[in-house]
């Protein structure tokens, strides 16, 4: 029966490599160009305001991150979830449509509700975020703003995402960075240090209006606010959303206590390294897992009632994960002393060190995140909300250890054991409440691929010189090698590949 199982397992596999592979490359290829340019704006800002601007930058990003995903009550999932079921089940385009109303209503309640209430908590944020000092309530309040503002962004692109409009989606991703990148860097080229409140409150108008003239194209704007049939149906969506949207409070509560942290134990200067050093790793993060929110958990939640389904669906995921992410986390670790001195400045070489520990948990977390999406594509917010408890209170205990201990390369030792600890915790839960079982192959590939990521980041980290540049080559080389073999042996994409460059080079 287990054998029969491992088959029917594969199939399922072999058969959606290639759909993966594509909508990858979709969301892959816009992370990429979207990365490039939030490379380029850090760059600048970076010399613009120093690890000290920095610092202040992200603790103020950490504030509005928190007061979003409090207000946010689980829409960015749950919505995505409701619009995808009755698109899948009924197909009735009034019914699809009414579901987006209500989305819409409720995204504009959840607005003026979170504006005011991070206004009125702006006191309590000033002095909880600098050591007691109130001065900084104005512009607490000021950023009040931006917590609406992504209220409403996130209600019109969960209705892109329900309806499966992948490539508005990505294109809203790709113009978002524009976006920021064009009004970010004129404010702290003319302002400086006083121009990081209006270039946060001209990012969220722009990013809302970018995401609204995508959606508004295909759904004109409809709501009905005092609507009582609106108002029920929209209670079961935050419902299912509300340990969704304690997940996020805690998702963002644990990077802002390690930032507050940082802030009174080290110095503005470690927080600003902290921040690009997490930052840079996060572009990494979204390169790899572009299309997971988009692509894999609607398909998931398509599935979500057929246990063989969607537990070979995981598998898939996490294989291809796993393939494409190895080259990418060696090359970061190679290549990151450039950046500092190439991209920034060469105060933030701290960071170096740091994100070459923090990097290797990507390898980890390209096997929890699929397993993790079994619980939200089967409603289990509880077990979702389970699993992000125990994950970040680990995180921040271990983060902050590592860095009373060790300083900064401490901090990135604390994120590879909070990753490796996210993935068996993740993994424990699926066993138990799914009997989820990763693959055979799953495990063939963590063999190979986790020792050559391990031996990358001992080199990089204890070596210099030429030979710093001899086994850094060697190890990138064999990354490359063991992925294109994989794909080469289990898809068709290196041999189309391969046909476009012969026929272009005709």
């Amino acid at each position: 029966m287990h054998v029969k199982q491992e088959q029917d397992n594969t199939t399922a596999k072999d058969s959606g490599y290639e759909g993966i592979l594509k909508y990858a490359g979709i969301f892959g290829g816009v992370q990429g160009l979207v990365s490039l340019i939030a490379l380029l704006k850090v760059s600048i800002v970076s010399r613009l305001l120093g690890p000290v601007g920095v610092g202040v930058l992200e603790v103020y990003n950490r504030s509005t991150e928190l007061g979003k995903k409090a207000t946010d009550l689980g829409i960015s999932y749950s919505a995505v979830q409701a619009i995808s079921e009755q698109r899948g089940e009924c197909g009735d385009t009034d019914a699809v449509g009414y579901g987006i109303k209500v989305v819409r209503s409720w995204s504009l309640w959840l607005a003026v509700f979170g504006t005011l209430l991070f206004f009125c908590l702006a006191p309590l944020l000033s002095r909880w975020s600098f050591e007691g000092d109130a001065a900084y309530t104005n512009m607490f309040r000021m950023l009040s703003l931006t917590v609406g503002c992504s209220a409403l962004m996130m209600g019109e692109v969960a209705v892109l995402k329900g309806v499966r409009m992948l490539r508005r989606v990505a294109w809203y991703q790709l113009l978002s960075a524009v976006v920021m990148l064009v009004i970010a860097v004129p404010c702290y080229y003319f302002w400086g240090f006083s121009g990081i409140i209006p270039s946060l409150l001209l990012t969220a108008v722009g990013l809302l209006a970018v995401a609204c003239w995508h959606s508004f194209k295909v759904f004109p704007y409809r709501v009905a606010l005092f609507s009582k049939a609106v108002i029920v149906d929209g209670l079961y969506i935050i419902r299912q959303g509300l340990n969704y949207t304690l997940a996020g409070l805690l998702n963002s509560g644990a990077y802002y206590l390690v930032s507050i942290y940082l802030f009174a134990h080290g110095n503005e200067g470690e927080v600003g390294c902290y921040s690009y050093g997490n930052l840079l790793i996060s572009y990494l993060s979204m390169l790899a897992f572009a299309a997971l929110d988009s692509e894999f958990f609607p398909r998931l939640s398509a599935v979500n009632k057929d246990k063989t389904r969607s537990n070979g669906l995981v598998n898939t995921q996490v294989e291809l994960l796993m393939v494409l992410i190895t080259p990418l986390i060696i090359c970061f670790a190679v290549c990151l002393p450039l950046v500092p001195r190439l991209l920034l400045d060469v105060e933030f070489m701290p960071l170096v060190e740091m994100a070459q520990w923090g990097v290797m948990g990507l390898f980890f977390k390209a096997m929890m995140l699929p397993t993790a999406y079994l619980c939200l594509s089967k409603k289990d917010s509880r077990i979702f909300l389970l699993q992000e408890v125990v994950s970040y209170t680990f995180m921040v205990a271990i983060m902050i250890g590592g860095f009373m201990y060790y300083g900064l390369p401490g901090l990135g030792i604390g994120m590879l054991i909070s990753g490796v600890f996210d993935w068996l915790s993740v993994w424990i839960i699926s066993l138990i409440c799914y009997d989820f079982h990763y693959s055979g192959r799953v495990w063939r590939l963590f063999a190979k691929q986790l020792p050559l990521i391990a031996c990358t980041v001992i080199a990089v980290v204890t070596t210099t010189g030429w030979l710093y540049v001899l086994l850094g080559t060697l190890f990138v080389a064999m990354s490359f090698v063991f992925s294109i073999r994989f794909l080469y042996r289990n898809t068709d994409f290196i041999h189309r590949l391969l046909v476009k460059v012969r026929r272009n080079a005709r």
